[in-house]
């Protein structure tokens, strides 16, 4: 079906039928829904926008529920989703929607602006209690990264570093999708037989990534 046909409802109605399809993890398609982003983000949409926010609104509040630090805060969930989402919205409008090639990205743009707001209201409120990047020793865990970063430009390097296609995948579900090594084995059963294969070239690529000079530079100019 051609998206471009379709209007802002119908793109919501499918947008939001394929979302829970892959919430589920089922097989989705997700024209629909990065049809409906580039209406809201590129072309500046109101309506459009208000319905990504309403689909993707409770997926922004279970990030901000399973953020390591978010208990620190004292604050709702609603709160940081709407920050979080204001962010989104102001960062991702008209061509720098372009940057982005799938739903994928988006997200795992939107989810860093989640760990941005919390980490920034923790710093504003609590500046002793937080952890500096330079103490953090997973790079899946730090989007802040990514978020005060060109996040395109970050990722490309990263794709540099990593030129098997298996394991830019494998850097894609653990960095960007946030998957466990139990859905990457049920996703793509054919590249990995079980959970200790996804388990030691994770470590094999974030010790790759993490002993990179341009990456480290990346991380002492936040």
């Amino acid at each position: 079906m051609a998206t471009a046909s379709l209007s802002i409802d119908g793109l919501a109605q499918r947008c939001a039928e394929e979302t829970k399809k892959w919430n589920d993890r089922q097989g989705s398609d997700p024209q629909f829904c990065f049809e409906l982003l580039r209406r809201a983000l590129a072309k500046g949409m109101a309506e459009a926008f208000t319905h990504v926010y309403q689909i993707y609104e409770p997926q922004v509040i279970r990030w901000v529920q399973g953020h390591s630090r978010f208990a620190l805060t004292g604050e709702n969930a609603d709160f940081f989703a709407g920050a979080a989402l204001r962010t989104f919205y102001f960062a991702m409008q008209g061509p720098k929607f372009a940057r982005f090639a799938g739903v994928p990205q988006v997200l795992a743009y939107l989810k860093m602006c989640v760990h941005t707001a919390i980490m920034q209201y923790l710093r504003d409120q609590h500046p002793v209690d937080v952890t500096p990047l330079e103490d953090v020793h997973e790079l899946g865990e730090t989007p802040d990264l990514l978020a005060r970063t060109d996040a395109a430009e970050l990722w490309a390097h990263i794709c540099h570093l990593l030129p098997d296609p298996h394991d830019r995948n494998l850097a894609r579900c653990i960095f960007l999708l946030d998957l466990k090594p139990r859905q990457i084995v049920s996703a793509y059963p054919l590249q990995w037989s079980n959970e200790r294969e996804v388990t030691v070239a994770t470590y094999r690529i974030r010790h790759l990534l993490r002993n990179n000079a341009e990456l480290c530079r990346w991380a002492s100019d936040i």
